[in-house]
């Protein structure tokens, strides 16, 4: 991803309004998503704040392996706990519709076109959190993939051991 004014713009918003936007979407999360009601707000807040830390080195470099790393984390976690994927994702784009309308207010203050400066900020803004998205998604199901080949392969192994051959099984539909 090229680093240009509309970037830097942004970087510099994420890194200013960092405390304002973690506690805007602390009041959020929990009243748009209930899955995280069940979430401890301190959990909630390092969470967001990990997310956002990986969010901008995603806005800024293009580079997504913070956000991996965070992700896999994230899956374990979530998983465990019962979530639906469409909450973690949810969660994650929110924070485009939070901030939206307090980067609609910074460039509004903008010396010169700061109409245009917001729509390419929000272009910006758009991929970098649909990127997220997707990023996630990939992170989240590679870890299912997995836990689901580490119970083949334990199923196979108790199966070995009790002596039963399932490729001798014929099922039949009914």
């Amino acid at each position: 991803m090229l680093v240009g004014a509309t970037v830097i713009e942004l970087y510099n918003f994420f890194e200013n309004n960092k405390a304002q936007l973690i506690t805007a979407l602390l009041a959020r999360i929990p009243k748009d998503i209930p899955a995280y009601s069940r979430v401890a707000r301190n959990d909630l807040k390092q969470s967001l704040e990990y997310l956002l830390e990986a969010y901008t080195d995603l806005l800024v470099t293009g580079e997504d392996d913070s956000q991996r790393t965070y992700f896999k984390f994230l899956a374990k976690v979530r998983v465990s706990q019962s979530f639906q994927i469409g909450d973690i994702v949810h969660k994650q784009l929110l924070i485009m519709a939070t901030a939206r309308p307090m980067i609609q207010e910074k460039f509004r203050e903008h010396p010169g076109d700061g109409l245009a400066l917001f729509n390419k900020g929000m272009d910006v803004l758009e991929r970098t959190t649909f990127k997220s998205c997707a990023t996630y998604l990939e992170v989240h199901n590679a870890y299912l993939k997995s836990r689901v080949d580490e119970h083949g392969e334990y199923v196979d192994e108790e199966n070995k051991q009790l002596g039963v051959d399932m490729s001798k099984f014929i099922l039949f539909r009914g």
